[in-house]
């Protein structure tokens, strides 16, 4: 692994916005000495700032401002200290306590008048800056621990607990409760900004992925989606996602979908397809479920799961994940306790 130190990543300043760092994907779940491991829960990833002043500001990773949208984070963020920026996920849960992206969106949008209706929580997992202090060159056991120290949690604003080796239990327990799968983080691990990085590795139990919309077939919008994904720079279509729509989200990206019109298919060369297809510019990202791909790199059973505005279109890729050796499952592990959702 490369030496933190060799890595030109600290910030000169205090900074004004942050891409937050990626997480590669991994084909199997693992256990590890070497690794911590953390449920992945099914949120936004969100930055939280509070500046040297102690002004609180929430930023998403395509760098927009959600403060406004959001006044119950904004306030808990205030037991964060001043001169701290704060990685972490935003979620909203359903009925039974799990986290519920599609209701999330839809807080989202609402903004502030859905305070009440849909509230949100803020998972904190890591820590960038403590207290005027840049801590992205230390490993990331050190950055958790000063973050748990630093952070009072309760309301709104938690940090979850994370487990040491026992990574295939932990996937197992997410498994169980239908929770998205788990994230990897090697305990050297620095904070690398902006970049998908190999210290980090996700493995889904719930296999999920952002895809660019291409275009829609139907007879006026729109019956299904076309999806792609970009690799070695071409964008490659993968299919048709046909459900999983409410009535929001098929206005949201009706209106979008006419915007985005074209005559010419985005992809070179344009590809054969059984029916008619009305082709829009690349630029709306969606995230879709799915059972698997197909040989012949389409989706299997793929069901629309959200809008994504805070993707950037080229971050729509195809996971292909490495394999690592897995593990085995210890007895009397606190795996089942980290799912629970302390919201």
């Amino acid at each position: 692994m490369q030496d933190p130190d060799q890595l030109s990543i600290e910030l000169e300043s205090f900074p004004d916005e942050v891409r937050p760092m990626q997480a590669a994907s991994a084909e199997a779940p693992f256990s590890s000495p070497e690794y911590i491991f953390e449920v992945k829960w099914d949120g936004l990833r969100c930055i939280v700032f509070r500046d040297p002043e102690g002004r609180v500001r929430l930023q998403d990773r395509a760098l927009r401002d959600l403060t406004a949208d959001l006044p119950e984070i904004a306030a808990a963020a205030r037991r964060i200290p001043p001169g701290s920026v704060v990685d972490g996920e935003l979620v909203a849960t359903d009925s039974d306590g799990r986290p519920d992206y599609p209701r999330l969106r839809e807080r989202l949008s609402g903004g502030v008048r859905l305070k009440d209706a849909i509230p949100t929580a803020y998972l904190a997992f890591d820590a960038l800056y403590l207290e005027g202090k840049p801590l992205l060159r230390q490993p990331v056991v050190k950055r958790r621990a000063r973050l748990a120290r630093a952070v009072e949690t309760g309301g709104h604003l938690f940090v979850p607990d994370h487990i040491d080796e026992d990574g295939v239990e932990l996937f197992e327990a997410c498994l169980e409760r239908g929770l998205e799968g788990v994230v990897a983080k090697h305990k050297l691990s620095p904070y690398v900004t902006g970049q998908r990085s190999p210290f980090w590795l996700k493995v889904k139990a719930v296999k999920s992925d952002d895809f660019v919309v291409i275009g829609w077939i139907g007879d006026r919008p729109f019956d299904a989606l076309v999806v792609g994904y970009h690799e070695d720079g071409r964008l490659l279509p993968c299919g048709t996602v046909g459900g999983g729509y409410d009535d929001a989200a098929m206005d949201a990206i009706r209106n979008a979908i006419t915007a985005l019109s074209t005559s010419e298919s985005p992809l070179e060369p344009p590809p054969i397809m059984t029916k008619p297809v009305h082709w829009v510019r690349p630029e709306l990202v969606v995230s879709v479920r799915y059972s698997e791909w197909s040989a012949d790199g389409t989706l299997r059973f793929p069901i629309f799961n959200g809008l994504r505005p805070e993707v950037h279109p080229a971050e729509a890729i195809r996971h292909r994940p490495r394999v690592i050796l897995t593990g085995h499952v210890k007895p009397g592990s606190l795996a089942y306790d980290l799912t629970r959702f302390p919201f």
